[in-house]
Formats: structure tokens, sequence, C-alpha cells
């Protein structure tokens, strides 16, 4: 059976419950309040079954205190019933209303004009032409125009084959919203004797079922879903597109409130600032100025928040901008989601729009105009509509993250869409190139490029200024590009250099392919000149500072000649000041073995006498030997391994 759900709009006592009782036979005000005043409080539901299609009603208040309300509801639909009383035509709601399904971007509409019977046809005739009037340009421009009696029942039938055409013809991505992760603004939280919490909602995507673990959001707290219900009767699972109400266990009736959202565990990600396109209405009291407060309503839930102008200064009544709104605790939303902005004072709707990012950062003057340059890129293509929305979310999210990337948790929780569909579009793009790591990182290969072509310019600087220098260590390295991202991601890139045999690396340092340092003459004196005195003094070796002082060449040329050396592997360092030969540190070794054979422990005196060396060279000689597994100390002593 196609489920399909539809959203009642209009003013105060214009007969949106009345018409759907009459539908449906299901009284939508639920609250004792409701029935001893009359008037629609909160949000109720109805459903019916026509032909091969179940359609469920969302009733909303239409007082003008209480669009709040309204907008808890409004939100997921498939198709707005407009409604207009024939005795009393267009009133302050309804242009509201009105103006909120359009910003909303519901996709379809009927008008409705109620207490048909009550009035004579010019009069009927007149509010079909101011009707006509006002929707001109909108979603309801073609939509047909109903009349009817809910207490004769005059109409009821050209409705609801109105309502079964639309129903039976809409598609609405359905399968596209399905396969998203799961979403249910909450709207009800209540507790039912022997089940505990049940809450309401549109899911709005995913497939929900018995058993499956989800979070609350924004506060992250888990639960299990215990029973689905839709249209008040038990299922295995609802879908995205049918109200539902799910017993969840592991989560409290305190737990939940209106606003706050279901999904899956890590399925979303909550926000404090949007970057977004914003279309202030016409008839707004005043233009946005930074800081204006407003009233953010997303989903079922509002958020108290400012706004801050991205393109001059105000954003005047009429106009589109793009904007940052930031906002007093977190929301969560999705790039694309549509959204609504309230005032306080006077309490009026004053405009909406559509999130383009959800994570934006504090725009500086320097990097607004290609970050706006970018914002609006994005949004032409998602008005657009010609392409994969996904596709168009990908690619804007990874070339906003640049050279650090995205990873696949992160694109998930942002735009809704499952990983296997993001994997498969990543793998595919000419543009982006994948990571492999868990979760895998999606990189602009433009920035990996231009990463790539710094880090071989660094380490040709490096290379022309110290040309001694074996090469940059992996850490430094590192630090100087990609400090706050993942070893394995430094990792991937330098294995991508050395294939193209771009770079070198040995241990511990990084070089440029091909890379070899070379001493020129004056160093190559140096060497011969360290050797043969480490070689004249052996055991008894002078230290770096004593070589330096010795040798009849400048200090620093001596220094930088050493640290080759070692780099080399021409030479080992030794405690702190001492280097000796590889060739000697064997000498040491054999020595050490003739004098006293494996298992055997001696004392560093005895060590000293050995060799015939002072204090001052024994206790540097056997850290060292130590260090490399010959000797373990006992004591005050040592024994040979």
């Amino acid at each position: 059976m196609r489920d399909f759900l539809v959203g009642t709009a209009g003013h105060i006592d214009h007969g949106k419950t009345t018409l759907l009782k009459a539908l449906t036979g299901i009284d939508a005000d639920r609250l004792e309040e409701e029935k001893r005043r009359g008037i629609t409080i909160d949000i109720g539901f109805a459903h019916m079954s026509l032909g091969s299609c179940r359609i469920g009603f969302v009733d909303v208040p239409g007082h003008e205190r209480l669009v709040k309300n309204m907008l808890a509801g409004i939100g997921g639909i498939d198709l707005a019933l407009l409604i207009v009383a024939a005795d009393e035509s267009i009133m302050p709601q309804t242009r509201e209303h009105f103006h909120i399904c359009r910003l909303l971007d519901i996709p379809g509409g009927i008008v409705v004009l109620t207490k048909c019977d009550s009035v004579e046809p010019e009069l009927l005739n007149l509010v079909r032409e101011e009707i006509r009037a006002m929707t001109r340009g909108s979603f309801l421009e073609n939509s047909p125009v109903i009349a009817v009696d809910s207490i004769s029942g005059s109409g009821l039938d050209r409705l609801k084959q109105a309502l079964l055409e639309q129903a039976r013809g809409s598609d609405r991505n359905r399968g596209f919203r399905q396969e998203r992760v799961i979403r249910l603004p909450v709207d009800r939280v209540f507790t039912k004797r022997g089940f505990g919490t049940v809450v309401t909602g549109t899911l709005t995507s995913g497939i929900i079922g018995e058993g499956d673990a989800v979070a609350v959001y924004p506060s992250g707290k888990r639960g299990k879903v215990r029973r689905v219900e839709i249209f008040n009767r038990e299922a295995s699972k609802a879908v995205a597109g049918q109200r539902t109400a799910l017993n969840l266990s592991g989560l409290g009736k305190d737990d939940l409130n209106r606003g706050m959202v279901l999904s899956r565990p890590g399925g979303l990600r909550p926000t404090r600032s949007l970057d977004a396109s914003i279309r202030v209405l016409t008839d707004a009291p005043r233009p946005l100025k930074r800081r204006t407060p407003v009233r953010l309503h997303h989903g079922s839930g509002e958020w108290q928040g400012r706004v801050y102008p991205l393109e001059g200064k105000v954003v005047a009544p009429g106009r589109r901008a793009m904007v940052q709104l930031r906002l007093e605790r977190p929301a969560m939303c999705w790039i694309g989601d549509r959204f609504i902005l309230r005032m306080d004072s006077p309490p009026v709707t004053v405009g909406g729009g559509v999130v383009l990012d959800d994570l934006p950062p504090r725009h500086r003057v320097r990097n607004l105009p290609g970050e706006l340059s970018a914002l609006k890129a994005f949004h032409s293509g998602l008005e657009a509509g010609n392409r994969d929305p996904d596709r168009i979310r990908i690619e804007f999210l990874v070339r906003s993250k640049g050279k650090p990337g995205i990873d696949i948790g992160e694109l998930a929780a942002r735009t809704g869409s499952p990983r296997r569909r993001l994997l498969g579009h990543l793998q595919e793009h000419p543009d982006i190139e994948l990571v492999p790591r868990e979760p895998p990182l999606a990189v602009p290969r433009a920035a990996l490029r231009k990463l790539e072509d710094s880090m071989l310019s660094y380490l040709d600087d490096f290379h022309s200024r110290n040309r001694l220098a074996a090469g940059v260590s992996r850490e430094e390295l590192r630090n100087r590009f990609l400090r706050s991202s993942s070893s394995d991601y430094f990792q991937f890139l330098l294995r991508r250099l050395e294939r193209r045999g771009l770079i070198r690396i040995d241990r511990s340092l990084v070089m440029r392919g091909g890379w070899e340092p070379l001493l020129n003459p004056a160093q190559e004196a140096v060497r011969r000149s360290v050797l043969d005195a480490l070689r004249r003094s052996f055991p008894r070796p002078p230290t770096l500072t004593e070589l330096k002082r010795r040798l009849h060449h400048p200090p620093s040329r001596t220094e930088e000649v050493c640290f080759f050396l070692v780099q080399q592997g021409d030479l080992v360092r030794v405690g702190g000041e001492f280097v000796l030969t590889p060739s000697q540190i064997d000498r040491l070794r054999n020595e050490l073995k003739t004098q006293f054979p494996p298992g055997q422990s001696f004392s560093v005196p005895e060590f000293k006498d050995s060799l015939g060396i002072s204090r001052k060279y024994a206790i540097p000689f056997l850290e060292h030997l130590d260090r490399e597994g010959v000797t373990r100390r006992q004591g005050d002593g040592r024994v040979v391994l």
C-alpha cells in the first residue's frame, strides 16, 4: 500500500479539523482543552484509505500564537491542504501558512474552500479569484481549488478523488529518502502503561524496525526500539514518509522533548552554527541586520539565534542572501534541509531558507569572497535539481575541507547518506582521492597535488640549505604539513611520493629521490682529520668539544661534518659527547667478551683496568653496551649477555 502524508494549513476557525473529521471520521483534536474551546491548540492526526493508498493527515492549529505548533507538524509532508473559509476568504494566517509551505518547499498542494453552502456563488467566485492572485507563481498556482461543505458533505468526493490522484502521482524521491540514515523529529512524548516511553513523529528518512538501536539528539543518549506503530497499528518497521510511533526501551520520558531527533548512534552531528541561503518575505516588518534575534524552526523544534549577513550589512524584505545563523543551543540539520525564520516582536514569520553548511567556520574578511563563491555555486547546484543531490553535497563538503579531508563518518552524519552510497560516489569521482584508512578519508585531488608540491618544495629548499643533511625527519615533515591529521593519511602521502620516485625514505628520514649528500673539499679534509684523530686516540677518544678545539678547522664545520658522519653511519654517538667508528664499537665488544665470558659479572673498575681507561670513558662505553644488549646492569656491576 502506498503511503502519502498531507498537512493542513490555514487561518483559525476556517474548518481544518472539521474537514478532516468529515473525510476520515477521526477527530484530530485530542486535548480536552481543544474540545472545550473548539479550537485546535496542538498538532493532531487522522488517516484514511483511498484505493491502494493510505493517506495520513497532520492537522495544525491556525491561531497566530500557535504558529510554532503548526511548524512542528508541517515538516516532512507530501502535500499541503490550504484551507480557506468561503465566508471570510484570505486571512492573516492563511497568508502566513501559505508562505511557510512555500519556504519549506512543500512539493504540492490543494486549495480547499470550506463552508461553501453558506455563501452565494458570486462571493465564492470572488474568493477563488483572490486565491488565484495570492498563489500566482507558487507551487499552488495550478493546483485544484475545491469547494466543499463539511457538514452537508458536498464536494468531499471530489476532494477525495483529487487526493487520490496526487497520492498516485507523487514520488518525491521515496526510494532515496528510505536509503538515507534514520531521522525522526520528535513531536510528542508520553508514557503508556505496560509499554513505557513512546515517541511520535514523521519519519523523514530511513527505515526503522523493532530491535533497532537508536540515539536521541542532541544528548546522544541511546536506547532501543521495542515496538513500532504506523497509523495506530503495530508494524514490523516504518519507512520514510510515514507517521510513526515508537515504543522505546532504555530512554525515559525525561530524556526526550519535542524538537529532539531520533537517529542511529553516530548518525547526526549537532551544530550551533549554520551557513544558509535565506529569503526574507516581502511583507517582513523590517530588514534582518547583523545580530538580529530570530527563531529558527526546523523539523519539530525551534531554536533562538542571531543572523549574521554574509553579503552586505542587511537583508532587506523581498531579498535573498547568504547568512550565517548562530544558535543558542545545538540543532540537528543536514545540508539541504529547509527551515523557517520568525521574530518574537512582532511574532511573525519573516522568511526561511536552506542549510548549505551545517558546521561552517567563522568567516574572516580575507576568506569571505572565496567562501561566498563556493556557497553560491553549491546552492545553484542544489536548486537546479538536475544532478544527484548526494553527489553535489559530497563535492561541496570535500572541497570545503581542503587538504585535511573529510572522513566517511562525518560525510554520512552531515548529509544523511549511507556509507555504501557515499563510497560508491567517492570511488567513481574523478576529482576526489580516497585515502585507504578506517574510516576512509576523502580529499580533493587538487588539494592533494598542492600539498605534495609544497612538501617537495620544502625538501628541495632544505637540501639546498643543508648540503650535508641526509633528509628531514618524518615527524618534522608531518608537523609542518599535516599536524592535525591522522598518521595513516601522512603515511599514504609518503607512499604515493615514494612510488613515483619523488622522495626516498630511510628509516626516520625523508629526502628527495636521487638526493645524495656530498662533502666539498674543505669538508672532506675535516672528515679525514676527525677519523684520524679518533683512530689515534682509541680507546680514549676526545669529546666533540675537544675535537672542535684541537682540529685546525672552523668549529662549526667540524660539528656539521661530525653530524653528517653520524647520519651516514660512519660514526656512532656514545653517550652525550663521545663518538666512535663502528669498527671501534666492535673492538670494544670483542675486548669485553675476551676479558669477561658470557654470564660472568664484572665491576666498573675491572672494565676500566681491562682497557686501561678512566671512569670518564668507562661509564659512557658501558651504558652504550647496555643499550646494544651486550651487557646488563646488575647493582653496581654488569653481566655479559
